[in-house]
């Protein structure tokens, strides 16, 4: 008594990952089931839970369904009349007429008679609708072969219908809905094309407004705000683009594209976001990403705790991040190791002779490290911008949105570029670059906006401001203060701003540190191809651009960050001749002791890029695989300085050279070594590695105690439960199965008795399986226990992070000396690979004129690939000693093709190799160091500048006219008029 074969009824959802609105809006929609994550009762919405493992989304539902077996006495449950519905593929029609269906002993031949004329047939007008009524009346449908195959055939047919249905009712529901995107505008309502349009905003009209759904309000309150943008819209396990970006989805990578929420739809799997992101950045687009700030279970966790209704609400979204190629931060979206700037620029005049002087702010957001600086007084030519975007190439520049038309009383820099600025930026920067304009204050933020929001903000936890930043501030002319104001605003609308800014890594930067290295200025940088290959300027990549270059030669590094040093060492060569003898005794050194080279080798390949990966960890945005990635390296580098300082310490005979012995000083290897055992003990590395997340150990973190006590209650209710359906059905061999979203469903033979209050959620021929009611209120609160486990996890991976982000300064000093390592190892390297003859420079530590000698020189970047041998050549200038009077100039002459400007190259490469610490590709070399290398190479002009080939010879000799010293060198190829086979005169 009691017993009966348990109903099969669809449970109220317990969990449904679309939101509210999205059902209300688009009743189909309600089909969605877009999220993984685990939740019990996730059951299909709106299909009846069937007797069968099948979960088709387009199957049409329970629209053949027999009622389950039941007891001797009892009446089985009455079908319902109400007809089936089709999922994704439409609604049956609920009109038509009706026909009674033939039974099942007729064999077919009845069905047959109305396919051939013998009974009334639905009209073609009716697409079907009114036939498929007949099979979802209620009545009992013919079970032979042959009928159940044309039964698929009408179920197919009718799918096929109702889509077409669903896309006309579609365009015709939406036609006016959408209307005012035929009319883009900005927020200013001025049209595409129309002067002041700004391409970043959209017009949605108040009508649309009031129109909208709540999910549709919440996307466009985003959308609209960034229409330029691609917007990822998370939405469970997915990404959605919607209409306009839907379009482009589909135009661009043939996404394929549906209707949903009113709105046309393209998506992407959560998995593969970056693979896609990365997409549309390569095609030019910037991608905005908006996720989901809880699951649909927290939701409903928050409105029961909140005392709000049910299903009211939306899943908490918001925009974390605008994905520009200038500011990537993510390992998995940036394509190489070397940095790349977003770099922001104001102008202002200074006097009646065309110059200006100019405030410059950039930043490389990987590793968050800001530099900014002041241009005073800059020539007509712009000398020193152009050095500084040569030395920098940034892929984004920001600028006051304006005329151009900057005059005397634009002190600030808020009237934006002149033509002769554009000019020299157009012929510098690479045809990739991209450039934002910003409003002039509102959105590009003048020296005292830039204080105001700076203090608000509050970046610096109400510490001190950087020096630098101070300095910049305590200016009596702020353009400094007025460019980090303009990148910090265009950083904050691509909530960056705080996760960079935060960490306070300010500091100045000179164009050309005169003072301390050899200055390189841009044409110097460009002509002799330093950085990049000047004719390769424009459309390559940056690795076709560096092939050839002065950088590629000497580039052996194994680091990432040490190769972004390496790169800076190249654009400041030393000057100091003690400084330049200590780094080349780490290269002879290194040369002489290819075992401790080949040890460095070795420690230095499998470190990670750590220093990007601590910007990471400060913002919070970092993968815990690159966080132990980042605890590991640190490791190993701990590890590589002890190592180093043995096999010193067992080689008298060979001691250290002082360069490398002060480095090895200057490694924190305690501090670092007690920081890293800090961090290791708070939390469990075995599930980490496993399952990439971070787990407190036992005792650790209260929240998470109490929850894993809770969870182990729940377990040992649900292992106790088991033990009792087991006994009360009579069941040894009842188990528990995990179905999807429907987890801890209780197994039993088919054929045995549950009772009543039992739901049954799925079966087979041979087993059934159930929820008892105990059970079900369990599974739910064993599920929100989970949820609340993962928040409560979430939370200790974020105090973990600021835990170790306390260490940052000690961290970045490691990982400045390895850096430093991985370059002197890196010269030494490419000193070896220099080819025969090669020596080591010898550097004259006398004051005096400048001198430079060589014996046969070569070019270090063409020799090896000469075809037929390269010419090798003496070169000898000015006076090694005082009481000398040696000629300072060579004048040289020759036929075309003959070789003249390869010299001219050759020499000034040579030149900075013995300066940046590097042997040179000559029998002998001797050099006292020079201070400045001008040079003046090839005929080019700048049309895009408006300057001939002559004025740019005028131009780049008046420079060196003005600047050159007794210590510099001047190289001058065709100056004036060219060469030619028969007259080889300057």
């Amino acid at each position: 008594p009691g017993l009966a074969q348990g109903i099969k009824r669809k449970p109220q959802p317990i969990y449904r990952d679309d939101d509210s609105d999205d059902m209300a809006s688009d009743e189909d929609a309600a089909d969605d089931d877009r999220d993984d994550d685990y939740a019990p009762g996730a059951a299909k919405s709106a299909r009846t839970i069937a007797d069968s493992d099948d979960d088709d989304d387009d199957a049409m539902t329970d629209a053949v369904s027999s009622p389950p077996a039941s007891d001797a006495g009892s009446e089985p449950p009455s079908p319902s009349p109400a007809p089936k519905r089709l999922r994704r593929g439409g609604r049956l029609a609920a009109t038509g007429s009706t026909a009674k269906l033939p039974s099942a002993s007729s064999e077919g031949s009845a069905l047959i008679n109305m396919f051939s004329g013998r009974s009334a047939m639905p009209s073609a007008s009716s697409d079907g609708s009114a036939l498929m009524n007949m099979f979802s009346s209620g009545a009992l449908l013919p079970t032979s072969p042959s009928l159940a195959r044309t039964t698929t055939a009408l179920s197919s047919l009718s799918v096929a219908s109702a889509k077409h249905q669903r896309a006309a009712a579609f365009a015709k529901k939406n036609e006016q809905r959408y209307a005012w995107l035929e009319d883009v505008r900005d927020a200013q309502g001025i049209r595409r094309g129309e002067p002041g349009y700004d391409p970043r905003t959209l017009l949605v009209p108040r009508s649309a407004w009031q129109q909208f759904s709540p999910f549709e309000r919440q996307y466009w309150e985003i959308k609209s705000a960034r229409w330029d943008t691609v917007v990822f819209f998370k939405k469970g396990k997915f990404y959605e683009l919607y209409e306009n970006d839907a379009s482009i989805g589909h135009q661009e990578f043939d996404l394929k594209m549906t209707d949903r929420v009113n709105m046309r739809m393209a998506g992407v799997p959560e998995a593969s976001f970056d693979h896609w992101v990365a997409q549309f950045l390569a095609r030019g687009y910037k991608v905005a990403r908006v996720d989901q700030l809880e699951t649909k279970l927290a939701k409903d966790m928050r409105e029961r705790a909140s005392g709000a209704r049910k299903g009211d609400g939306l899943v908490a979204r918001e925009l974390t991040a605008v994905l520009t190629p200038a500011t990537l931060v993510d390992p998995t979206l940036l394509a190489h190791d070397l940095a790349t700037y977003c770099l922001a620029l104001v102008e202002a005049a200074t006097g009646d002779n065309g110059g200006a002087s100019f405030g410059v702010a950039f930043v490389d957001a990987a590793t968050a490290q800001f530099h900014l600086t002041t241009i005073d007084a800059d020539d007509a030519d712009r000398s020193a911008l152009e050095t500084l975007l040569v030395q920098l190439s940034p892929r984004e520049v920001v600028h006051v949105r304006g005329p151009g038309d900057v005059c005397a009383v634009d002190a600030d820099g808020m009237a934006g570029l002149t033509p002769a600025t554009w000019r020299v930026i157009k012929s510098v920067c690479a045809a990739t670059t991209d450039f934002v304009a910003l409003a002039a204050r509102r959105e590009f933020w003048d020296a005292p906006t830039a204080r105001r929001e700076i203090e608000q903000a509050d970046y610096f936890n109400g510490a001190a401001w950087p020096p630098a930043l101070q300095r910049a501030a305590d200016s009596p002319q702020p353009l400094a203060l007025a460019a980090v104001g303009g990148l910090l605003s265009y950083l904050r609308s691509l909530r960056l701003d705080r996760g960079l800014a935060s960490l306070a890594n300010f500091a100045d930067y000179a164009p050309t540190q005169a003072a301390s290295s050899l200055v390189l200025d841009g044409p110097a940088l460009s002509s002799l191809d330093v950085l990049a290959v000047s004719a390769d300027r424009g459309t390559a990549t940056q690795q076709q651009r560096q092939a050839g270059t002065l950088f590629a030669l000497v580039d052996h590094t194994h680091t990432p960050f040490g190769r972004r040093l390496l790169r800076r060492w190249t654009c400041y060569p030393l000057r100091d001749p003690a400084a330049i003898d200590a780094r080349l005794d780490v290269v002879d050194y290194l040369l002489a002791t290819p075992d401790a080279a080949d040890a460095l080798t070795d420690a230095l390949a499998p470190l990670p890029d750590i220093e990007r990966g601590l910007s990471r960890i400060h913002a919070g945005r970092c993968r815990v695989a690159d966080f132990l990635a980042v605890l590991k390296g640190l490791d190993a580098c701990t590890r590589m300085a002890a190592a180093l300082q043995s096999t010193a310490d067992a080689t008298p005979s060979r001691p250290l050279p002082a360069r490398i012995a002060a480095l090895l000083a200057a490694f924190p290897s305690a501090e670092l070594e007690t920081a890293l055992a800090d961090v290791n003990s708070a939390f469990d590395a075995a599930p980490a590695t496993a399952e990439g997340r971070l787990v407190p150990f036992a005792g650790g973190d209260a929240p998470f105690d109490e929850v894993c006590a809770q969870l182990a209650e729940i377990d040992a209710w649900l292992d106790a439960h088991l033990a009792q359906m087991r006994t009360q059905l009579k069941c040894p061999g009842a188990v528990y199965r995990h179905m999807g979203k429907e987890p801890y469903q209780l197994e039993v033979p088919a054929a045995t008795r549950v009772p009543s209050s039992f739901l049954r959620l799925s079966a087979t021929k041979a087993v059934a399986r159930y929820w008892s009611p105990e059970l079900r209120d369990t599974v739910q609160r064993r599920a929100e226990a989970l949820e609340t486990r993962s928040l409560v996890l979430d939370g200790f991976q974020t105090r973990l992070y600021a835990r170790f982000d306390r260490h940052y300064a000690l961290a970045m000093r490691a990982v400045n000396v390895v850096a430093k390592l991985d370059c002197l190892l890196s010269l030494a390297r490419a000193s070896a690979a220099m080819g025969a003859p090669s020596c080591r420079p010898t550097i004259l530590h006398e004051p005096g004129v400048g001198y430079v000698e060589f014996r046969e020189l070569r070019h270090p970047c063409v020799a090896p690939t000469a075809a037929s041998g390269f010419v090798a050549n003496d070169v000898v200038l000015g006076s090694r000693t005082a009481n000398e009077n040696a000629a300072s100039a060579i004048l040289l002459t020759g036929p075309n093709m003959g070789g003249k400007s390869t010299l001219l190259r050759q020499l000034c490469c040579a030149v900075v190799l013995a300066q940046l610490g590097c042997h040179v590709p000559a029998r002998t070399a001797v050099l006292r160091p020079v201070d400045r290398l001008f040079t003046r190479i090839g005929a080019r002009d700048s049309l895009v500048a408006g300057r001939s080939t002559f004025m740019v010879e005028m131009a780049e000799t008046s420079a060196i006219l003005r600047h050159a010293t007794p210590a510099s060198l001047v190289v001058l190829d065709e100056l004036g008029r060219g060469t030619s086979t028969h007259d080889g005169e300057a």
